[in-house]
């Protein structure tokens, strides 16, 4: 039986123990993490914590809402034995209908054939480390190639930094161009990165020139076997000098031969998309879900 949970009534604990021992567990789902970003959320929940799925709501004028909040890329339903089709379609049907508009992401596990209930894709990139660093570096595109060597011919060297400095290096070189991320959510992106420290899911890059000067910087989180490139940038000069594909070719060599994949976390976004490709990632999709339950004329608005 799928239960309706309030945030009070959510065993933050077993909810946690539940995530860890999912298949399909993303680092986004932990209670910590949606205290942060989706502070009340809610869930359903199937039996005695078996499957999970947080509800992360808002509410606007009298209309509660449930949207997927800022750095999560995918949540939906996680658990522990692969789930059949028509329990995923029961877990969507059970958001109770309070929730008069609902556009949220559903994980790279939740696919639904069912077209009545308006189940969309979006894309993903990501590439298998469990492979010798040779056939990963022949899936390497010309891109790639060539801002490595620009890398190496600047002698830029690979390093670390806190992760207050890659939101800072962020919103120095790309906020403006970021549109509808406020003040507010990177103090939430802060406390996210903080969590995720004393939680032992992050770590950061940095990528330097020879004078010291930051060129690129990232976060990752890192869960069972992905690790999810979060958020990073480079500056106009570390672009030139390759600093981004230097940064993320660090890792890829840190983790090759594990049983891990990079997760690059998208995009629909072409430019970003093409990088990420530079790197041989394969492209996947994970699911959105929508219903639209508003009154008539602010279902016409929000179609």
């Amino acid at each position: 039986m799928i239960q309706y949970l309030k945030h009070e009534e959510i065993d933050q604990e077993l909810w946690d123990r539940c995530l860890e021992q999912c298949s399909n567990g993303l680092v986004y789902g932990f209670s910590w993490y949606l205290n942060v970003v989706s502070p009340g959320w809610e869930a359903l929940v199937l039996g005695d914590y078996e499957a999970i799925m947080p509800l992360t709501w808002n509410k606007k004028f009298s209309f509660y809402y449930l949207r997927q909040p800022f750095f999560t890329q995918q949540l939906g339903v996680f658990c522990k034995t692969p789930l059949p089709q028509e329990r995923l379609a029961d877990f969507l049907l059970a958001i109770p209908a309070k929730f008069r508009y609902v556009e949220i992401h559903l994980n790279s596990s939740n696919k639904l054939l069912d077209d009545h209930l308006m189940v969309g894709k979006r894309k993903n990139f990501v590439l298998d480390l469990n492979r010798p660093y040779v056939k990963i570096q022949k899936g390497y595109h010309s891109q790639a190639k060539r801002n490595l060597k620009a890398a190496r011919k600047a002698a830029i060297e690979l390093g670390k930094v806190d992760y207050s400095e890659v939101v800072t290096f962020y919103k120095k070189h790309k906020a403006h161009s970021t549109l509808g991320v406020k003040e507010s959510d990177y103090q939430m992106l802060l406390q996210v990165l903080e969590k995720a420290e004393d939680n032992h899911k992050l770590f950061c890059r940095a990528v330097f020139d020879v004078s010291g000067e930051l060129l690129a910087a990232g976060a990752f989180l890192e869960h069972q076997n992905r690790v999810i490139f979060l958020l990073g940038n480079g500056s106009s000069k570390g672009r030139d000098l390759g600093a981004m594909t230097f940064m993320m070719e660090g890792v890829i060599q840190q983790f090759v031969g594990t049983d891990k994949v990079l997760d690059f976390e998208g995009s629909e976004i072409d430019g970003i998309a093409r990088f990420f490709k530079s790197f041989g990632a394969e492209k996947t999709h994970y699911f959105k879900f929508k219903r639209n339950t508003l009154p008539w004329l602010l279902r016409i608005i929000k179609h």
